[in-house]
């Protein structure tokens, strides 16, 4: 008999956090699990969700501590007859550590960056209280997350682990496409690199610019391009840094796109100049594309890239180490295939969407042992099943 866990965020993406939440809902086994899957509002989230065939509730916050968000979170739980809620992000797993002291439901709750949790809080050290249970997971989606969370926001009573995020390594596979260099104008000989990732503080997009302006003035034939959200005042100055530095060529600010796979396999290389990680699912997708990847060393991509085999890393907040990751890669084409061949074969064996989702389940089967409930297990799985992907779906 299936058990109904209940998955609860409180953003609508387009983010990594908001495709974890639906890889993780819709790629469940539906003869163990029954996934009910909650949105604060109808974004791109909502959206996604329905074209993979879920039925998404709106539950919509107004903030820290509301009560009524709570009492309609309780109501839904009850009437669902949920026994596991499986909240993302810090504020989600709060209110869900508050309905589930209200109704006797375990559950776990995925931290995945350091912005999940904001020190302006005036609130912060009670929300840490009531997330901090015996009764709850706590679940990173690296081991160096875990660490500085003991640091910066330690959990003493709730048991904590690990799991990696995971990609569809069939929607994300080597294949070359000349589209987007048409779309670009690139000319013959000019190396594309490229960055996916929201344009917010963390990304360091400027360390990005200066390193391109650096290989400007070195004759490097290098252009990149970043895909993401942005729209902001964050995108505003950055446009102004460009066109301060010349770099209206050199670096194409391309706002958000869906077909990210057909960005990735347009590339000649990916880069990712963040000053704080959790993970990186950008940086796993680009490395099961066969892309040889350069990345700052800001907490998640040290777990992802092993540095001179998989990928090269650099210390971040620094143009001129960038671009000499960049220059190597730009005047080693042998380097660029022999990186890109073994990026792709770390993202099969460690970072496979089916993983991902196993390492749930066995969270929530010990969640649910911990509470008095017969665990899942995992027997009578078929050999070789898949969840369900994007692909698939």
């Amino acid at each position: 008999m299936s058990r109904a866990v209940l998955h609860l965020i409180d953003t609508g993406g387009p983010g990594g956090a908001e495709t974890i939440y639906f890889q993780v809902a819709l790629g469940l086994r539906p003869e163990r699990w029954r996934s009910l899957t909650a949105v604060p509002e109808r974004d791109w989230l909502a959206a996604t969700l329905e074209r993979l065939g879920a039925e998404p509730l709106l539950l919509q916050s107004a903030g820290s501590f509301d009560v009524r968000f709570l009492a309609a979170l309780v109501r839904l739980v009850r009437r669902e007859r949920v026994q596991l809620i499986h909240a993302h992000l810090f504020d989600s797993g709060v209110y869900a550590s508050l309905a589930g002291r209200l109704t006797g439901v375990p559950v776990v709750c995925t931290l995945h960056g350091r912005v999940d949790v904001d020190h302006r809080d005036p609130y912060l050290a009670a929300k840490r209280r009531i997330l901090d249970r015996r009764r709850n997971r706590v679940v990173f989606v690296s081991d160096t997350l875990r660490r500085w969370y003991a640091g910066a926001a330690p959990l003493r009573r709730a048991p904590t682990l690990v799991v990696h995020n995971g990609i569809d390594t069939r929607e994300f596979a080597p294949g070359r496409s000349g589209a987007l260099r048409a779309e670009l104008g690139m000319a013959e000989g000019e190396l594309l690199l490229g960055a996916v990732g929201n344009i917010r503080p963390a990304k360091d997009y400027s360390t990005l610019l200066r390193a391109a302006a650096l290989l400007r003035d070195a004759g490097a034939p290098v252009r990149f391009v970043v895909v993401g959200a942005g729209g902001n005042e964050l995108q505003r100055r950055l446009e102004e840094e460009r066109a301060a530095l010349g770099l209206e060529r050199q670096v194409v600010l391309a706002g958000f796109r869906e077909d990210i796979t057909a960005v990735l396999r347009g590339l000649d290389g990916y880069v990712s100049s963040s000053s704080s990680e959790g993970f990186s699912l950008t940086t796993v997708q680009a490395m099961a594309c066969g892309l040889p990847v350069l990345a700052t060393r800001c907490g998640g991509p040290e777990e992802i890239v092993d540095d001179g085999l998989t990928g090269l890393l650099v210390p971040p907040g620094s143009p001129e180490a960038l671009a000499y990751g960049v220059m190597r890669l730009a005047a080693d084409p042998a380097l660029r295939a022999r990186l890109g061949r073994a990026a792709r074969e770390a993202a099969e064996t460690r970072f496979a969407l089916e993983k991902m989702v196993a390492g749930y389940e066995d969270v929530y089967a010990g969640a649910l042992g911990s509470a008095g409930v017969e665990q899942p297990g995992r027997e009578g799985a078929p050999a070789g099943a898949r969840p369900r992907t994007l692909a698939q779906a």
